[in-house]
């Protein structure tokens, strides 16, 4: 299983020093620790030894879970894995793959909205996402639309501009 913070962390209430310097430095938040720990108190009761936890990020109202590999795993038969995590939480989690195909991470982030297409536009210093919705799509968002930007900012690592046609 791979997580945010090692196994002697998992195991316990109390992080090691690593995971600590990490979690004041913002490499992990608080968040990360907590669905690693309990992804790995489900890893045999849900069979998650080839999972991938990459990322949290909360976005108000849900919660955003990253992963580079199979969401499936993350999701679990029948959602029981996504379920016992949102009820942890207490908030509506999604998960997302990152990496890869861009249009499928952003496609999962926005689900059940549906995206027109993502433009690449480069400018000086760098280049913009601009990701086009319908705007009857406006109501399907999972949250408002400068969250979602902030959100889609930092999984990306760039700027991101959402435009409704």
């Amino acid at each position: 299983m791979n997580v945010r913070i090692c196994e002697l962390c998992m195991k316990s209430n109390v992080l090691c020093s690593g995971c600590e310097e990490k979690l004041k430095r913002g490499k992990i938040s608080e968040l990360d620790v907590k669905i690693s720990r309990l992804l790995y108190k489900m890893k045999d009761k849900y069979n998650l030894e080839n999972a991938d936890f990459t990322k949290a990020i909360d976005l108000g109202r849900v919660v955003l879970v990253l992963t580079h590999k199979d969401v499936g795993l993350l999701i679990g038969r029948e959602g029981k894995v996504v379920s016992e995590i949102s009820q942890a939480v207490g908030k509506k989690v999604r998960i997302a793959e990152m990496g890869g195909d861009i249009k499928k991470t952003i496609a999962d982030v926005v689900a059940p909205a549906k995206i027109l297409g993502i433009n690449k536009i480069y400018k000086s210093g760098g280049y913009v996402y601009k990701v086009r919705f319908s705007r009857r799509e406006i109501k399907q968002l999972p949250v408002d639309i400068n969250t979602l930007e902030k959100a889609l900012k930092s999984l990306l690592e760039s700027e991101v501009m959402m435009v409704f046609e």
